[in-house]
């Protein structure tokens, strides 16, 4: 780890980590029944992430490159997300990932960025289910959010992949229509607590850029129009987590690896 990533975790981690247990956002009892995730191939290096990717609604899908030894993950949703029929995802086909989505109403849009490592297979939770994803063990392994959709209308509106008893899960909440939320994870021996930002607040330090990535972990708020969004992004070497909102509740959190 270099000293700049040291000397901004030191300034960093204790006023900016957000918990990743259930003390600060309800997660639900886990499935016991569900099965343990493969493990993947130990990554003891750091991970670099690419240049940035973007969509937005009536586009053509974004090509992202070879699935292959690779992983994508999301690094800004925003738009109006009014049901099922609005999503932004990142899927695999032909031995490539595509950045993309669809919407029926206005500003969706999307952004991915990608590192060296290879994906787990994709995990799936969506508002009818009546427990959490288990995605397996915590250890050595990192999980993010590769894919949203649904009616986000306020607060009761959430997707979040998250840390509790030593293993990863995927879980949301809606009071609303069509809420899924998909995740993938890669081998990581080093990954950071979970960055928090929320509408009204100033954007995130999260940490140094050379030889880091940072993705989406969690999602929340009324999604109503181009004006909302959650993102990540760089500035002066280093990874920031903000977003905007003319709406309500609107938040989320990243994790860097």
């Amino acid at each position: 780890m270099s000293k700049l990533r040291h000397a901004l975790a030191a300034l960093s981690l204790p006023a900016l980590l957000w918990g990743c247990g259930p003390e600060d956002l309800p997660s639900g009892s886990a499935n016991p029944a569900a099965p343990e995730a493969p493990l993947l191939a130990t990554q003891e290096e750091e991970l670099a992430a690419t240049g940035e990717y973007t969509w937005a609604q009536g586009q053509a899908l974004m090509p992202l490159g070879a699935s292959a030894g690779r992983a994508c993950f999301l690094t800004r949703v925003g738009g109006d997300f009014e049901g099922g029929g609005e999503r932004i995802d990142i899927t695999e086909s032909g031995g490539s990932w595509y950045l993309g989505g669809a919407s029926s109403q206005s500003g969706i849009r999307g952004a991915a960025r990608c590192v060296d490592a290879t994906a787990s297979q994709q995990y799936e939770w969506t508002q009818s289910m009546s427990y959490p994803v288990s995605m397996g063990t915590a250890s050595g392994r990192v999980c993010f959010i590769t894919g949203i959709a649904g009616k986000f209308h306020g607060s009761g509106e959430w997707v979040r992949a998250y840390v509790e008893n030593g293993y990863w899960y995927l879980n949301g909440n809606s009071s609303q229509s069509g809420v899924r939320v998909r995740a993938r994870c890669v081998a990581s021996t080093d990954y950071t607590g979970e960055y928090g930002w929320g509408q009204g607040g100033a954007a995130k330090l999260m940490d140094a850029v050379p030889g880091r990535a940072c993705a989406l972990t969690y999602v929340r708020g009324k999604f109503e129009g181009g004006g909302e969004y959650v993102r990540i992004f760089e500035s002066n070497g280093s990874w920031y987590l903000g977003g905007a909102s003319g709406q309500v509740d609107v938040s989320g959190r990243a994790r860097c690896f």
